[in-house]
Protein backbone atom coordinates (compact mmCIF):
# COMPACT_ATOMS: atom_id res chain seq x y z
CA UNK A 1 0.00 0.00 0.00
CA UNK A 2 2.73 2.35 1.09
CA UNK A 3 4.53 1.54 -2.43
CA UNK A 4 1.18 2.65 -4.39
CA UNK A 5 1.08 5.75 -2.22
CA UNK A 6 4.56 7.17 -3.22
CA UNK A 7 3.98 5.71 -7.04
CA UNK A 8 0.64 7.97 -7.00
CA UNK A 9 2.35 10.85 -5.17
CA UNK A 10 5.57 10.65 -7.60
CA UNK A 11 2.79 10.76 -10.34
CA UNK A 12 0.30 13.68 -9.38
CA UNK A 13 3.96 15.28 -8.66
CA UNK A 14 5.26 14.76 -12.11
CA UNK A 15 2.40 16.70 -13.92
CA UNK A 16 3.34 19.80 -12.29
CA UNK A 17 5.67 21.91 -14.22
CA UNK A 18 6.88 24.52 -11.96
CA UNK A 19 10.20 24.96 -10.85
CA UNK A 20 12.61 22.81 -13.03
CA UNK A 21 15.08 22.06 -9.87
CA UNK A 22 11.89 20.38 -8.27
CA UNK A 23 12.21 18.26 -10.89
CA UNK A 24 7.88 17.67 -11.34
CA UNK A 25 7.80 18.21 -7.24
CA UNK A 26 5.10 20.60 -6.39
CA UNK A 27 5.15 23.37 -3.77
CA UNK A 28 2.61 22.85 -1.24
CA UNK A 29 1.90 25.18 1.32
CA UNK A 30 0.54 23.15 3.77
CA UNK A 31 0.81 19.45 4.66
CA UNK A 32 3.05 17.44 6.91
CA UNK A 33 5.88 18.06 4.20
CA UNK A 34 6.66 21.09 2.04
CA UNK A 35 9.39 22.29 0.01
CA UNK A 36 10.87 25.58 1.13
CA UNK A 37 13.52 25.57 -1.01
CA UNK A 38 14.83 24.17 -3.95
CA UNK A 39 18.27 24.23 -6.77
CA UNK A 40 19.01 21.19 -8.98
CA UNK A 41 20.64 18.95 -6.29
CA UNK A 42 19.42 20.34 -3.44
CA UNK A 43 16.11 20.36 -1.54
CA UNK A 44 15.09 21.89 1.82
CA UNK A 45 11.72 20.42 3.17
CA UNK A 46 9.89 21.33 6.20
CA UNK A 47 8.50 19.31 8.46
CA UNK A 48 6.38 20.88 11.06
CA UNK A 49 6.05 17.72 13.21
CA UNK A 50 10.28 17.64 13.38
CA UNK A 51 10.15 21.27 15.20
CA UNK A 52 11.32 20.64 19.37
CA UNK A 53 11.75 17.16 18.19
CA UNK A 54 13.75 14.37 20.25
CA UNK A 55 17.24 14.00 18.55
CA UNK A 56 16.46 10.06 17.79
CA UNK A 57 12.96 11.10 15.65
CA UNK A 58 16.07 13.38 13.64
CA UNK A 59 17.79 10.53 13.21
CA UNK A 60 14.98 8.42 11.08
CA UNK A 61 15.90 11.65 8.40
CA UNK A 62 19.45 10.46 8.01
CA UNK A 63 19.07 6.74 6.98
CA UNK A 64 17.70 8.99 3.68
CA UNK A 65 22.02 9.26 2.99
CA UNK A 66 21.70 5.28 2.25
CA UNK A 67 19.62 6.03 -0.81
CA UNK A 68 21.35 6.52 -3.93
CA UNK A 69 22.50 9.86 -5.18
CA UNK A 70 21.73 11.49 -1.75
CA UNK A 71 24.99 12.85 -0.86
CA UNK A 72 24.06 15.32 2.40
CA UNK A 73 20.94 15.13 4.65
CA UNK A 74 20.49 17.53 7.33
CA UNK A 75 17.37 18.17 9.93
CA UNK A 76 17.14 20.55 12.48
CA UNK A 77 14.74 20.33 15.44
CA UNK A 78 14.74 23.70 16.10
CA UNK A 79 13.02 25.33 12.29
CA UNK A 80 11.84 21.51 11.83
CA UNK A 81 13.57 21.09 7.97
CA UNK A 82 15.43 18.41 6.17
CA UNK A 83 18.33 19.59 4.07
CA UNK A 84 18.78 17.29 1.66
CA UNK A 85 22.21 17.86 -0.92
CA UNK A 86 21.62 14.60 -3.97
CA UNK A 87 23.01 14.24 -7.23
CA UNK A 88 20.07 15.57 -9.76
CA UNK A 89 21.33 12.61 -12.35
CA UNK A 90 20.93 9.77 -9.73
CA UNK A 91 17.59 10.61 -8.29
CA UNK A 92 14.39 12.07 -8.60
CA UNK A 93 13.46 15.04 -6.09
CA UNK A 94 9.45 12.98 -6.12
CA UNK A 95 11.36 10.14 -4.57
CA UNK A 96 13.30 12.03 -2.41
CA UNK A 97 9.49 13.36 -0.84
CA UNK A 98 8.27 10.44 -1.41
CA UNK A 99 11.14 8.83 1.07
CA UNK A 100 10.95 11.25 3.39
CA UNK A 101 7.03 10.93 3.45
CA UNK A 102 7.48 7.18 4.33
CA UNK A 103 10.39 7.11 7.05
CA UNK A 104 8.68 9.55 8.88
CA UNK A 105 5.67 7.83 8.91
CA UNK A 106 3.58 10.59 7.46
CA UNK A 107 1.07 8.74 4.60
CA UNK A 108 -1.85 8.84 6.60
CA UNK A 109 -1.11 12.82 7.34
CA UNK A 110 -0.42 13.33 4.06
CA UNK A 111 -3.86 12.21 2.48
CA UNK A 112 -5.74 13.73 5.31
CA UNK A 113 -5.26 17.69 4.91
CA UNK A 114 -6.00 19.11 8.60
CA UNK A 115 -9.50 21.19 8.72
CA UNK A 116 -9.53 24.55 7.22
CA UNK A 117 -9.07 27.11 9.63
CA UNK A 118 -12.58 29.05 9.03
CA UNK A 119 -14.38 26.07 10.08
CA UNK A 120 -11.98 25.45 13.21
CA UNK A 121 -12.93 29.22 14.04
CA UNK A 122 -16.94 28.48 13.66
CA UNK A 123 -16.64 25.68 15.82
CA UNK A 124 -14.85 28.03 18.09
CA UNK A 125 -17.85 30.68 18.12
CA UNK A 126 -20.15 28.10 18.59
CA UNK A 127 -18.85 26.63 21.59
CA UNK A 128 -18.21 29.31 22.87
CA UNK A 129 -21.90 30.41 22.37
CA UNK A 130 -22.93 26.78 23.75
CA UNK A 131 -20.95 28.00 26.51
CA UNK A 132 -23.06 31.20 26.76
CA UNK A 133 -26.33 29.33 26.67
CA UNK A 134 -25.42 27.16 29.26
CA UNK A 135 -23.79 29.95 31.59
CA UNK A 136 -26.71 32.09 31.50
CA UNK A 137 -29.50 29.60 31.88
CA UNK A 138 -27.98 28.20 34.91
CA UNK A 139 -27.29 24.69 33.41
CA UNK A 140 -30.64 24.03 32.63
CA UNK A 141 -29.79 24.35 29.06
CA UNK A 142 -27.37 24.67 26.02
CA UNK A 143 -27.39 25.78 22.97
CA UNK A 144 -28.28 22.25 21.69
CA UNK A 145 -31.41 21.80 23.47
CA UNK A 146 -32.51 25.36 22.72
CA UNK A 147 -32.13 24.42 19.32
CA UNK A 148 -34.12 21.21 19.52
CA UNK A 149 -36.36 23.24 21.46
CA UNK A 150 -37.08 25.96 19.61
CA UNK A 151 -37.36 23.20 16.13
CA UNK A 152 -40.00 21.16 18.13
CA UNK A 153 -42.19 24.77 19.34
CA UNK A 154 -41.86 26.33 15.36
CA UNK A 155 -42.43 22.92 13.81
CA UNK A 156 -45.84 22.60 16.52
CA UNK A 157 -46.99 25.25 16.13
CA UNK A 158 -47.21 25.36 11.98
CA UNK A 159 -48.98 21.59 12.37
CA UNK A 160 -51.50 23.49 14.19
CA UNK A 161 -51.72 26.63 12.64
CA UNK A 162 -51.95 24.69 8.90
CA UNK A 163 -52.77 21.57 9.79
CA UNK A 164 -51.85 18.49 7.00
CA UNK A 165 -51.06 21.76 5.12
CA UNK A 166 -48.25 22.71 6.97
CA UNK A 167 -46.86 19.38 5.50
CA UNK A 168 -43.91 19.55 4.68
CA UNK A 169 -42.11 22.22 7.17
CA UNK A 170 -44.04 21.50 10.10
CA UNK A 171 -43.11 17.88 9.71
CA UNK A 172 -39.42 18.71 8.75
CA UNK A 173 -39.13 20.75 11.78
CA UNK A 174 -40.09 18.51 14.21
CA UNK A 175 -37.92 15.63 11.85
CA UNK A 176 -34.86 17.61 12.81
CA UNK A 177 -36.24 18.24 16.39
CA UNK A 178 -36.75 15.16 17.11
CA UNK A 179 -33.87 13.68 15.43
CA UNK A 180 -31.45 16.17 17.09
CA UNK A 181 -32.67 15.02 20.41
CA UNK A 182 -31.87 11.19 19.16
CA UNK A 183 -28.42 11.56 18.27
CA UNK A 184 -28.28 14.06 21.15
CA UNK A 185 -29.15 11.64 23.65
CA UNK A 186 -28.03 8.31 21.61
CA UNK A 187 -24.07 9.18 21.57
CA UNK A 188 -23.97 9.60 17.79
CA UNK A 189 -22.73 13.21 17.05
Amino acid sequence: MHIITGLILAGLAGKYKGNPALGGLPRFRTGPVRVTHALEGRIRFLVPSLRGAEPGDLEKTLELRSLPGVSHVEASAVTGSVLLVYRPDEVDPPLLFAALVRLLGLEEELGHPPPPMLLSEIRNMGQSLNHAVYDRTGGVADLWTVLILGLGILGTRKLLQGGWTAFPTGFTLLWWALHGASRRNGGAS
